[in-house]
């Protein structure tokens, strides 16, 4: 009785999600750097496009018409950059809907339900510049904080352009509070130089010094349920309506897979159907199998190619007092391969409704200024120069920017008065 007292109390303690913490640095010169700021509720973290014609400081956002002629699968590109992300750290990221609101409208810096927590848009901007971003609070403490902005003028891949998803992994790095790395082959270096479709390790160890790396979720903590042997029994999880409803579950890297064990109820009407959704939760790829009491596969249900999804199998012919093994994993090696999900079991007849995560509203607060972006810091305020003004929006962020070109001219060596050979210099 005693050591269930203490399990119970030990799953009571980490049921909920762990918040961000802070790992002790390695010792080396440290390449990256971060801003400072976070956002304050990273397990569920939304972002947004912003409709054609929506008030970015002034300007009319071309989002849509830039991108779709160029780009397109340009969301799904976002959505990837997202997902490379929160594979590496304890963040979830969910695209949501938005409703068009001037940049910098609303009166939540997070959890607004009117749009993403980071607002993607596409303006002109300066001809060497790619993207520019706001940083998460306390810096920028308004709606317009960890927005992105696009310069619409550019020409982006496959045409030739510069590649979408390396703007978009620097910019959403950006949001998520990272400053510039001195690391030229890191992500979130200061200069764009080439295609970078993948974190290196300098950006992996900058996130995770301010989220942490992805936290295992209260089930796998207490049970370690990683195989069938270990399968954490949720049997007694079985409400009076036949149903089953774990949340706040976590697959840690597209290798993980965390098994369940349960016996069908006398209350059973003949089926068995178990869902698996990460679906307004993460960018997670589900997959979701199922195992008889001999651990054979009675069958799977998966969507490798979705950034968050809902998969469900149903089994028919299941009686009272068998019991069925369940293995939750990601249904992709890449990059949706982590993230947060939840788990129902209905053994009824009655309708089981998808979950809805917490969303918490967190209001505006004062901007506190202050912070670094790093060496290759690019501001646009020679006051400040890690402040940035997108029309009449203004705020701690910084941009992505292609080095300038410097033509010198050099003395003919036919002599003095020939004309100079022109040479383009990349600093």
């Amino acid at each position: 009785m005693e050591q269930y007292e203490a399990r119970r109390k030990d799953f009571k303690r980490l049921s909920r999600k762990s918040k961000p913490r802070l790992e002790g640095l390695e010792d080396r010169f440290l390449l990256y750097s971060t801003t400072g700021g976070a956002f304050a509720q990273p397990d569920r973290i939304t972002f947004s496009f912003v409709p054609d014609g929506t008030n970015i400081g002034g300007t009319a956002s071309s989002l849509y018409s830039t991108l779709n002629s160029q780009v397109p699968n340009w969301q799904s590109v976002f959505q990837q950059a997202a997902a490379i992300w929160e594979q590496v750290a304890n963040v979830n990221l969910v695209m949501v809907a938005d409703n068009g609101a001037p940049l910098g409208g609303g009166s939540y810096q997070q959890g607004d339900p009117n749009n993403g927590d980071i607002r993607i848009s596409a303006i002109p901007l300066a001809s060497n510049t790619l993207a520019s971003a706001f940083v998460p609070p306390p810096f920028n403490g308004g709606p317009n904080a960890d927005d992105v902005v696009i310069n619409s003028n550019q020409n982006w891949n496959p045409h030739g352009g510069f590649d979408l998803l390396t703007v978009a992994i620097h910019e959403f790095g950006h949001a998520l509070g990272m400053g510039h790395a001195t690391a030229a082959n890191a992500d979130m270096y200061g200069y764009y130089t080439s295609a970078k479709p993948t974190l290196s390790t300098d950006d992996t160890s900058g996130i995770r010094s301010i989220y942490g790396v992805r936290q295992a979720d209260a089930w796998t903590t207490i049970y370690q349920n990683t195989t069938i042997t270990s399968a954490a029994d949720i049997t007694s999880q079985i409400g009076t309506n036949g149903q089953i409803a774990l949340t706040n579950l976590d697959i840690t890297a597209p290798t993980a897979a965390s098994w369940f064990k349960v016996t069908v109820p006398a209350s059973t009407t003949g089926s068995m159907t178990v869902t698996m959704q990460s679906t307004n939760i993460s960018e997670l790829s589900p997959r979701v199998q199922v195992y008889n009491s001999s651990q054979v596969s009675l069958g799977y249900a998966t969507d490798a190619g979705s950034y968050g999804s809902t998969v469900r199998l149903t089994l028919t012919n299941v009686v009272p007092g068998q019991v069925y093994y369940i293995k939750a994993g990601a249904a992709s090696s890449g990059a949706t391969g982590a993230g947060d999900y939840a788990l129902q079991l209905n053994f009824g007849s009655g309708t089981q409704l998808a979950i809805v995560p917490p969303n918490a509203l967190i209001a505006d607060q004062p901007d506190m200024g202050g912070g670094t972006m790093g060496n290759e810091g690019h501001g646009h305020n020679q006051h400040d120069p890690n402040a940035i003004s997108i029309g009449s929006v203004t705020g701690k962020g910084d941009s992505l920017t292609v080095r300038p070109v410097v033509v010198r001219q050099h003395a003919h060596p036919s002599g003095p008065g020939s004309f100079g050979h022109h040479h383009k210099h990349h600093p």
